[in-house]
């Protein structure tokens, strides 16, 4: 679907995951004219979340993902007909991302259909600074699957004042160890992050008889473990750091980005420290022989060890200077602004930078913390705008 892009935009928003979704409903909550409004994606399935995650245990609680879903009146979800499973979760429990993707697929269609959203289904390629006396960016885009066949394909070319990139990460990978080390990993075969949180997808990567080397210690370390054990695949788990569990106090929480929640820090707890299983070997990457001796016996290897911004966009900050790709570009950690005339970003791949109360600096990073985050830098964002 192509929609009202005939004239200029004031705002664009480049990604249909649930930080798009919650920029636009946050704008249209602001005033903006839904006409004075472009979302861009490939196919507005809630992004990664919908696509790639649905069975992934979340870190966020059934009751942050109900107050995101009721924080932007233009969602309209005190008004959805339909019953999600999640309404009927315990409000202090984790759950599958599958339970928060389905209802914010709802509020995707009602943003696009009942609030008539312009969109335009396809991958922006290039977003550049037109010229130094406005705050006019040309952002390019290769569209797909759209109503009209004869667009399919086509690179649109659009004007807009304001753009908001929410576009992603991508899972690590490690290959800068001893050259011995990289030789090995790549003798082995990969199973990709998003194989091993999917237990029916493992199954078709992943046997028995496999020795399968997991590298980290974090969240998603963990979901390969358990995913790998419940197939008896015996596992070698390669950690930088110790096992690390967020610490709940009456009106905050201690390591509350990088501690393990959840199921995965129950299973951890039980499986790993309680009553280890003798499916799992934990070595620490410190000891570089004993490391290089045990990767030996691996035949398969997760590299679980985190996230870094999808590189999808080639960005030109002014006329002067060079194309940056979107995973090299800079931005301030405190407030989403890349640059003053106009571009900005939030989510996974522009996290806010902040310290806890005991001075502990972490990316900020969860549905209803990038809610609030938006909460405190639309404003400014919006007041830049009318400067």
């Amino acid at each position: 679907m192509i929609s009202d892009i005939s004239k200029n935009k004031k705002w664009t928003v480049i990604g249909g995951g649930a930080c798009g979704i919650a920029v636009i409903g946050k704008l249209l909550d602001n005033g903006i004219n839904v006409n004075d409004l472009l979302w861009i994606d490939p196919e507005f399935n809630v992004g990664d979340i919908g696509k790639k995650w649905r069975t992934v245990s979340s870190n966020t609680t059934v009751a942050l993902f109900t107050k995101f879903l009721n924080a932007c009146k233009s969602f309209d979800y005190e008004n959805c007909q339909i019953d999600f499973n999640l309404n009927h979760l315990i409000p202090a429990d984790t759950c599958k991302l599958s339970e928060i993707a389905d209802p914010l697929q709802w509020v995707t269609n009602t943003l696009i259909q009942d609030k008539k959203v312009p969109i335009i289904k396809g991958l922006v390629n290039q977003v550049s600074k037109i010229n130094e006396n406005n705050n006019n960016w040309s952002v390019s885009i290769k569209s797909s699957n759209n109503d009209d066949d004869d667009d399919d394909n086509k690179i649109i070319n659009i004007i807009s004042e304001n753009v908001v990139l929410t576009i992603g990460a991508e899972p690590l990978t490690i290959l800068n160890e001893s050259k011995q080390q990289q030789q090995q990993q790549q003798q082995k075969e990969l199973i990709t992050v998003e194989q091993v949180v999917n237990p029916e997808e493992l199954k078709k990567v992943c046997k028995k008889d496999d020795v399968v080397a997991v590298y980290g210690s974090s969240h998603t370390a963990i979901i390969a473990l358990y995913n790998i054990v419940d197939i008896g695949s015996k596992i070698i788990n390669f950690y930088r750091s110790p096992l690390k569990y967020a610490e709940y106090y009456d009106d905050w929480i201690l390591y509350d980005n990088t501690g393990l929640k959840g199921y995965s820090a129950e299973w951890a707890k039980e499986h790993l420290e309680k009553n280890p299983t003798n499916l799992i070997e934990r070595i620490q990457v410190d000891n570089k022989e004993l490391l290089e001796n045990k990767l030996s016996n691996c035949t398969k290897v997760v590299y679980a060890i985190g996230f870094e911004r999808r590189g999808s966009v080639n960005i030109k900050l002014n006329e002067n200077q060079d194309w940056i790709n979107s995973s090299n570009l800079k931005y301030n950690e405190s407030n989403g602004i890349i640059s003053n005339h106009g571009l900005f970003g939030i989510g996974i791949a522009f996290p806010q930078f902040k310290p806890d109360r005991v001075g502990n600096l972490e990316y900020n990073v969860g549905l209803w913390k990038f809610m609030v985050y938006l909460d405190q830098v639309l404003p400014l964002w919006l007041n830049k705008n009318k400067n």
